[in-house]
């Protein structure tokens, strides 16, 4: 059974077309693998949440709504490395810098559901 953090295998990972360079003021560096062992209730609260997820804009732009809430923007790219750079709008990701939204995203794209793009290091 895959969960939203299972290793993915050579063949099964297919590299983001996209490239991005800049993301929103704001953005945090993220480790889901960290998020998901330190922050269990926030990475939970995600998994088990209904959720609508519109893309944006740009590749990284998304508008997310978790359990029927507000909706609010979202910016989420992945590193060469494999961590994260991400940007939510709610007062709990500028509170925390971790937030159900962002989870949410890193999920998705983990299942195959959303395809991240890469973000330049700069």
């Amino acid at each position: 059974m895959k969960t939203a953090e299972s290793p993915t295998t050579t063949g099964e990972y297919s590299a983001p077309d996209q490239w991005i360079s800049r993301q929103p003021s704001g953005t945090r560096d993220l480790d889901f693998q960290r998020i998901r062992d330190d922050r269990s209730a926030t990475w939970n609260a995600a998994l088990d949440a209904s959720v609508d997820v519109t893309k944006g804009g740009r590749p990284d732009l998304f508008l997310v709504s978790v359990d029927d809430g507000c909706p609010v923007n979202c910016s989420l790219a992945e590193h060469p490395n494999g961590t994260h750079a991400g940007w939510c709008s709610c007062e709990v990701f500028q509170a925390t810098t971790v937030c159900p939204h962002l989870c949410v995203l890193r999920q998705h794209a983990a299942l195959g559901d959303l395809d991240l793009p890469m973000r330049d290091q700069q």
